[in-house]
């Protein structure tokens, strides 16, 4: 980070992810008490589940350009994110997918 092209690629996604943590620490209050919110639950962790996965993808392939020959060392846990976001893309069906559903949700919810 003491480079200013590694800051101007990396601290966007910082910043998003800050964004999706608080999205999750939303999703999981209302998980704990979903008085009123039944039926936006599935939408709510659904959204979250796939922009979390985009996120970690995007962050995992931006790190590996910026870090080089480094980043495929097991050390640098580059590939562990690479990894884990392709799974968490594909686990409970592909992302596009779920994305659809929940337009198809909000669109056909009165």
């Amino acid at each position: 980070m003491s480079y200013q092209l590694q800051q101007n690629a990396l601290l966007p996604w910082l910043a998003r992810v800050f964004a999706l943590n608080f999205g999750f620490n939303k999703a999981k209050d209302i998980f704990a008490d979903p008085t009123g919110k039944e039926n936006e639950i599935i939408r709510i962790f659904c959204a979250i589940k796939c922009l979390c996965s985009w996120t970690l993808e995007n962050i995992g392939t931006v790190c590996r350009e910026r870090c080089g020959g480094g980043s495929y060392l097991s050390s640098s846990m580059i590939p562990n994110a690479i990894e884990g976001s392709h799974s968490g893309m594909t686990a409970e069906g592909d992302n596009r997918v779920l994305m659809q559903k929940i337009v198809k949700d909000i669109l056909t919810d009165k």
